[in-house]
């Protein structure tokens, strides 16, 4: 049985050959601390499985129900499109954070949100700064699960794209999918994308246009759901297009644009600058009795002779 189309254009997008089953399972789970270099995304060829890798996330609502796309950029922080979250900035409670990327040895994959940063100049409804950062209280854990770059290069006119998404944006086109796709774009000019729209959007300096796949069931639009080149977080869905009309750009917040307030909020956060949200309180561990001592065994994983005609997710250790 082959590999679905949405993988080939993947690898070809990327200048990748077509995956194997051989991939990328880290050793333990994340951890605060972690380095993110450590676990940051190789490309579609270090996927493990049918996974688009272990940084892309998606944002739940307190009835279950999808409600952003996201993408892991650090071990507390997500990135995802402000105008998507920021309806549920005063009632997180509930909202959670949940990887899409699962072996067997995890237990748990999803972080509960403790504050949402937005920039200063963001206006609701508006395309300037559509970015927003998720802190979590927790890290996503799983032995998938990883990090992805932010991007590097200047996004022009005619760049292949490569975006993520459960569904759309109505469900008269389709049913939303309980799995993630991917679909290919292409990047277009800021005068050609003012063209289509004419006086009805307004675009933004943050912004990014893309040509729509004509096939309304090829288009993916949730919002804060990522846009990749070559590895790297490039775009995330913003607010201004539908998959009704597929005639229309697709709307997307510029991640290279915005780069800086993630940077800063970045910092803020691990300088102390930026504090928790006071509901959230550390749990304090128990301290022993007297003179007693907690005697903890740790047992070390077998190592898995490296074979070719073994699964990688079948052969985990956990």
């Amino acid at each position: 049985m082959g590999w679905p189309k949405s993988w080939l254009w993947l690898g070809l997008l990327l200048g990748l050959s077509t995956p194997e089953a051989q991939g990328k399972i880290y050793p333990r789970d994340i951890y605060q601390k972690i380095p993110k270099f450590r676990r940051v995304w190789g490309g579609v060829e270090s996927n493990t499985g049918p996974n688009f890798g272990g940084w892309l996330l998606r944002i739940v609502n307190s009835n279950g129900h999808f409600a952003c796309g996201g993408a892991y950029y650090a071990p507390l922080l997500v990135i995802t499109s402000a105008n998507c979250i920021y309806p549920y900035r005063n009632s997180i409670e509930g909202v959670t954070v949940e990887g899409t990327a699962y072996s067997k040895c995890d237990k748990e994959n999803v972080a509960e949100i403790d504050t949402i940063q937005f920039p200063e100049r963001f206006i609701y409804h508006k395309l300037y700064m559509d970015v927003a950062l998720i802190r979590l209280k927790d890290p996503i854990k799983g032995r998938l699960t990883e990090f992805i770059r932010l991007c590097t290069v200047k996004v022009q006119p005619g760049m292949k794209m490569v975006v993520f998404g459960w569904g759309h944006d109505s469900p008269v086109v389709q049913k939303p999918s309980s799995d993630p796709r991917n679909s290919s774009v292409s990047v277009i000019s800021v005068k050609e994308c003012r063209r289509k729209f004419k006086k009805v959007l307004r675009l933004s300096s943050t912004s990014v246009c893309v040509r729509q796949p004509k096939n309304p069931r090829q288009c993916l639009y949730d919002g804060g759901s990522p846009m990749i080149y070559n590895r790297e977080l490039c775009g995330v869905v913003s607010w201004g297009s539908n998959c009704q009309d597929t005639s229309k750009p697709g709307m997307y917040t510029n991640i290279r644009r915005v780069k800086r307030f993630i940077k800063e909020t970045e910092e803020g956060i691990n300088a102390g600058y930026i504090f928790r949200s006071p509901k959230h309180e550390e749990k304090e561990r128990p301290k022993p009795k007297g003179n007693a001592t907690t005697e903890v065994k740790v047992s070390k994983a077998k190592a898995v002779p490296k074979t070719t005609t073994v699964d990688p997710l079948e052969a985990m250790v956990c």
